[in-house]
């Protein structure tokens, strides 16, 4: 993103050289030349191209494990992500597997008679493979979709708890990011069979080791 500075600078520190190899090359042919003798050659500088900074790629499993808030409505969701696969070992080829947990917490919510219970009902992820140039792949999707009605029972104690594997991406992939969607169903009101759906969303993006020698 700051390529631009850095070619205005190149150019900016070529023009004085160049104005400076003419004006040398000026002075030695209005010089008298004496016979038998060979004109010294003038010495043109030569810029260094500006070296091109690299941005780091964020990974949000650098440390083996993220921990995420996240709002569906006027609940809030608490998920932890981690991955059993060293990072060293997300390469582009290999299949890298993620879990997580989530539970839900909100005022009306818990396990006794009179308070509401709240429910994930579908789950999905989407991934992309995202190049050094920028270039994404087209993304694929995962999808949990409860069997049971209304859903995964998802509050403290309990919690919901999954996992899906990101596939291979093509070579020179410098990292993953994945759109990752809960929909979460809320009871209307204690015992009810009515709810209510509420969406919470997050990404996350993991870098992916280049070949040795890259």
């Amino acid at each position: 993103m700051t390529r631009p500075p850095l070619r205005l600078a190149a150019a900016a520190l070529l023009l004085p050289l160049a104005g400076l190899t003419a004006c040398g090359s000026v002075q030695a042919a209005a010089g008298p030349l004496v016979s038998g003798t060979t004109p010294t050659p003038t010495a043109t500088a030569t810029a260094t191209p500006a070296p091109v900074p690299v941005e780091p790629v964020v990974n949000d499993l650098a440390l083996g494990s993220a921990h995420h808030e996240l709002r569906a409505g006027g609940m809030s969701l608490a998920v932890d992500y981690w991955s059993t696969l060293d990072m060293a070992g997300w390469t582009a080829g290999a299949a890298k597997p993620v879990q997580l947990a989530a539970t839900v917490t909100g005022p009306n919510l818990g396990t006794g008679k009179k308070q509401q219970k709240a429910y994930i009902s579908t789950f999905s992820v989407t991934s992309s493979a995202v190049a050094a140039d920028g270039t994404v792949t087209p993304p694929t999707t995962v999808q949990d979709v409860s069997r049971q009605a209304p859903g995964y029972l998802a509050m403290a104690p309990y919690a919901y708890s999954t996992s899906f594997v990101v596939p291979a991406v093509p070579e020179g992939t410098r990292s993953v990011e994945l759109l990752i969607t809960y929909d979460v169903l809320e009871q209307s009101a204690p015992g009810a069979g009515d709810y209510s759906k509420q969406t919470a969303t997050d990404t996350l993006t993991i870098a992916i080791t280049p070949p040795a020698g890259s």
